[in-house]
């Protein structure tokens, strides 16, 4: 009898936990479930409502394009179950470069909006059973090497795209922006620091980082990226016109022969030489044009077309990507609904749930920040998870909301999305013109209509981005008088700086005379060298920089104690503070 109701009391046991730990999985289920959707606060607007409210925001979207100087601009809003609104605004291009009307069906790049839609094909990649976010890099690029072989060893899929490698903001951009080819831009994270300690544990916004997660998908998958992506989201959510290739490429059959031949020993390898070829003539002759919005920049005030080349390419999971308007709102149509697209799973609930969750604290925004405006955004509860950011929204610290956002902004192009999934709202606004230190116009156009939705105190955000734009020129403005107004000294003969100046990370830059003016060149661009105060040298941004800022970059000759020059700085190829020894 004391066996059988030590049994029967063994039995109890066994069931209340048994019975218990299904209780926490449910708990946990839900828990995760509601965590998608905790926002601090929610809004009971109609699809209507919203709609009353197009007039006002396409007036502000008008008011961009005239004062900012922006040619053309697209606006998407979604809800869960369907597309409330999409539009384009504006020329594909400024005057004197072929210039049309841009429609709902023209392709914007969308720049580092692409990291969105890349960490989404992770996550179908994931669901699918072809990789794991806790997968090793090193498992499908054994070359993979970050700051020490302890680091590169342990770094994971998931490690790629958080943003959490340790590394300092853009880390490598400047090789990137110089046009420097891959095999050298990646080998330059051999000499890159970290911080002891904060691998995981802190916000580092990263674009070849994150630009890495190509190699490895295709490394894993044995398809090239625009492939993969086209397969797993394109095609499954009818977005044709959207783009992963070369926009120039996209325009003709001639621009998209010239690209089927750039990955023609790609292809070979991966489908063999008859298949190839058969693909070649065949996708050619079916191949349909699109309409692509041209890129710009500026510099001062003038607006500056650029052409279509690889630089978005070089690294496409990080910045490939173009949409349509019409597009546009698709994607964020399926943001909305949790990774569904009209009964089509692009990632499962668990997996978008990954995707939004807090990964990597984002800490030390400054008050003045033009991207984190201080008055929307609360500066304490910001993360970013897998492809999207996580922050509260706010009207001066009141009336807060959860959203998940990514910005983009690169070389002659910007964008930004908002999505609300306590209100299952999704905004996107793209542009071409760009980058970041031209125009904040895309994520202020989404602040317009979110302020509009939440009812929140009005702003001018037109006048904002003005505002950011001018911050830049007066911070600018400021080190060029720093510069200028030291004591003036005699710059020495012009061959004295003539050379080769080399570093380990960068390698040789020259100082060359043509004519009577000095010429830098890194072997890949030049730019002619103007005095600005002794030993200090200025050149065009945008003559040496594919992706530039309208300010001048700089170099500073440096002496030794006899007066001898032995080498210089350039601030725009900064990495590790480098210093360019003259050989």
């Amino acid at each position: 009898m004391k066996m059988l109701k030590l049994s029967r009391n063994f039995l109890v046991i066994v069931f209340f936990l048994v019975t218990s730990f299904q209780h926490c999985m449910v708990f946990a289920e839900n828990t995760r479930d509601e965590s998608i959707s905790d926002n601090l606060a929610k809004v009971q607007i109609s699809d209507e409502e919203i709609l009353n409210k197009i007039p006002e925001i396409e007036k502000v979207i008008a008011s961009g394009l005239k004062k900012i100087k922006i040619p053309g601009a697209t606006l998407a809003i979604s809800r869960k179950d369907k597309v409330l609104y999409c539009k384009a605004f504006g020329k594909t291009a400024i005057s004197g470069y072929q210039p049309k009307d841009a429609d709902a069906q023209t392709l914007f790049s969308v720049s580092s909006v692409s990291k969105n839609i890349t960490a989404v094909l992770v996550g179908a990649l994931v669901d699918d059973g072809k990789i794991s976010f806790t997968d090793k890099v090193r498992k499908y690029y054994p070359e993979f090497f970050l700051c020490n072989e302890a680091i590169s060893n342990e770094f994971t899929i998931q490690d790629l795209i958080s943003h959490s490698s340790g590394l300092k903001h853009f880390s490598a951009d400047t090789l990137f922006k110089a046009g420097y080819d891959n095999e050298k831009i990646l080998r330059a994270f051999r000499y890159l620091k970290q911080k002891p300690g904060e691998f995981r544990k802190f916000y580092g916004y990263q674009n070849i980082v994150y630009g890495i997660v190509g190699i490895v998908l295709e490394r894993a998958t044995g398809e090239k990226y625009e492939d993969l992506v086209q397969r797993y989201i394109f095609d499954k959510m009818d977005m044709k016109n959207s783009s992963a290739i070369r926009l120039d490429a996209e325009t003709s059959k001639i621009g998209y022969l010239k690209y089927l031949i750039s990955r023609f020993s790609y292809d070979c390898k991966h489908q063999g030489v008859l298949k190839t070829c058969w693909n070649l003539i065949a996708k050619t002759i079916s191949h349909k044009t699109k309409k692509v919005a041209d890129i710009h920049s500026k510099y001062i005030d003038d607006v500056v077309h650029l052409d279509h080349n690889d630089f978005y390419h070089k690294f496409p999971a990080t910045s490939g990507i173009s949409l349509s308007a019409e597009d546009f709102a698709k994607w964020l149509k399926m943001l909305a609904n949790q990774g569904t697209y009209n009964g089509v799973q692009i990632v499962s609930k668990k997996t978008f749930a990954k995707l939004i969750s807090n990964i990597v604290t984002v800490k030390g925004i400054k008050d003045h920040d033009v991207t984190f405006v201080k008055s929307r955004y609360p500066r304490e509860d910001m993360h970013y998870g897998m492809g999207f950011f996580n922050a509260k929204y706010a009207d001066d610290g009141k009336n807060p909301h959860r959203i998940f956002f990514h910005m983009g902004g690169i070389r002659g192009s910007t964008a930004f999305f908002a999505l609300s999934l306590a209100d299952n709202i999704a905004v996107g606004v793209s542009c071409n013109l760009g980058g970041v230190a031209m125009t904040r116009f895309c994520e202020y156009a989404v602040h317009a209509v979110l302020d509009r939705i939440y009812n929140f105190s009005k702003i001018d955000w037109v006048e904002e981005d003005i505002k950011s734009i001018n911050y830049y020129r007066e911070k600018n403005k400021n080190y060029i008088e720093n510069v200028v107004k030291r004591t003036p000294v005699a710059m020495s003969k012009p061959d004295k700086y003539t050379g080769t100046y080399t570093s380990e990370l960068y390698g040789d830059i020259t100082i060359a005379l043509e004519g009577d003016e000095l010429v830098i060149s890194n072997g890949i661009r030049k730019a002619k060298l103007s005095n600005v105060n002794g030993d200090t040298f200025a050149f065009k941004s945008m003559d040496l920089m594919y992706s530039f800022y309208e300010q001048d970059e700089y170099v500073y000759f440096i002496r030794d104690e006899y007066g001898n020059i032995t080498s210089c700085e350039l601030p725009c190829f900064n990495e590790n503070n480098t210093i360019f020894k003259k050989k």
